[in-house]
């Protein structure tokens, strides 16, 4: 599948609880809703091998860790605001590597599932491709491929955002290499109502951080991409 998450799905989770029974941060962003998109892709997983990809000070491998064997690959560099520090979590081994440089310490069909929850957005669109092609090689046949993506949308398509979404299109539906769980969306990505959205007191405060976003974030909506195939 491949799809903006959308207000719907936002209702249903918060009628169930989904976000304190994962221990959500508070207060309410577009991370909250992310974090539960994935989740409910890989909450079945027993017994399984699981990767995040820069899971930081992860919001769901501790979860995860009680039924899985999990890894968190992360350098902790301070990159985009997350730690500078190594963060250790009880049951889940670290290894200090970006995808994309096929590091050894990650081995070929190693991970039942590989996922990230707000990283894509930071892979520059040309090392993209070696992103893909790493996460391919550590994916055992038939592992789950999960991704929650920010992107800025407005009224009106980029074509920067036009270029990366038929990135994501084609790792949800790469012929003979992966398998979409589902549809994929094909049309524009400019901003809909229905689409999950960051509040704007959130924005405002995450100026603080990253002043350089204030421009876009006042003209432009940050939602979330949901991928997830499975590797043929």
């Amino acid at each position: 599948m491949l799809d903006f998450i959308r207000k719907k799905f936002v209702f249903e989770i918060l009628d169930q609880g989904l976000p304190k029974e994962i221990g959500a941060a508070k207060p309410y962003h577009l991370k909250t809703v992310q974090d539960c998109a994935v989740f409910g892709l890989v909450a079945g997983l027993e017994g399984a091998s699981i990767a995040e990809i820069g899971g930081g000070d992860s919001r769901l491998i501790r979860k995860l860790a009680r039924k899985n064997q999990c890894v968190n690959v992360e350098k902790f560099q301070g990159a985009d605001n997350g730690p500078d520090r190594p963060v250790r979590i009880r049951g889940v081994k670290t290894v200090e590597a970006f995808l994309g440089e096929f590091s050894e310490r990650l081995q070929k069909d190693q991970f039942d599932a590989v996922f990230s929850v707000s990283v894509v957005e930071h892979v520059a669109t040309d090392k993209l491709d070696a992103f893909f092609e790493d996460g391919m090689r550590i994916l055992k046949s038939g592992g789950l491929w999960a991704h929650a993506i920010d992107m800025y949308v407005g009224s009106a398509p980029t074509p920067a955002n036009r270029k990366r979404l038929e990135v994501f299109q084609r790792w949800a539906d790469f012929a003979g290499k992966t398998e979409p769980v589902g549809d994929i969306f094909t049309g524009e990505p400019v901003f809909a109502p229905d689409m999950a959205s960051n509040p704007d007191n959130v924005m405002h405060a995450w100026g603080v951080f990253t002043p350089s976003l204030i421009e876009l974030r006042e003209r432009a909506q940050c939602v979330s991409l949901l991928l997830a195939a499975r590797k043929r």
